[in-house]
């Protein structure tokens, strides 16, 4: 299988070390110069990753199975648009996350109060006891502690309206907050906004 990753921020570098490390032809394009991308290559370092600098060339779906898109990577970006057209799946970390975690996921997304309202709920859970997993859009990607998740325990994951555009899985819970004019200039319409 072979996964080409949008964007090397920390969404990016979590997804290509989690398919790199589970034998996936992984390739990063970063629209970013080489030189920028050197700190973040270096985590990387020793992982089979191939890069792709200052643009993403539509050649690199010639022998692409996935195209994963980190959060600040529009859905819209011609790329992500012309792998619809070829019916290449789009992804990104959340959605890979919840398509394998075996635990219990609560999903918080809205406008604002997102961070505040995740943080409560992961304490909430663990002052009832639960081995508790908290991330998503804060802190590190969840993807990244996959391995460690058990069944029993918790998860309390912040979604942002840029990663539930494209998902296709939701968490067993949700918790939708405040929805207001935000994002518009990504998504265009608050009607487009609500929707994500």
């Amino acid at each position: 299988m072979s996964v080409v990753i949008l964007g090397l921020a920390r969404q990016g570098k979590a997804l290509a070390r989690f398919f790199a490390e589970r034998g996936r032809r992984v390739t990063v394009s970063d629209s970013r110069a080489a030189e920028a991308l050197a700190a973040d290559k270096a985590e990387l370092a020793g992982l089979p990753i191939r890069y792709v600098t200052g643009g993403h060339p539509l050649s690199l779906l010639d022998d692409c199975d996935l195209l994963c898109l980190s959060g600040g990577v529009p859905a819209d970006l011609p790329l992500a648009q012309e792998a619809r057209r070829r019916g290449i799946p789009l992804s990104n970390d959340a959605q890979e996350f919840l398509r394998r975690c075996p635990a219990q996921v609560v999903g918080i997304t809205g406008s604002a109060g997102k961070t505040t309202t995740t943080s409560l709920v992961g304490e909430m859970l663990r002052e009832a006891g639960f081995t508790t997993w908290v991330g998503g859009n804060i802190g590190n990607p969840l993807i990244a502690d996959l391995a460690d998740i058990r069944p029993q325990d918790r998860v309390v994951m912040e979604l942002s309206s840029f990663q539930l555009e494209i998902m296709d899985v939701s968490p067993e819970i949700a918790g939708v907050l405040n929805i207001t004019p935000n994002h518009l200039d990504r998504h265009k319409t608050m009607a487009a906004y609500s929707a994500a």
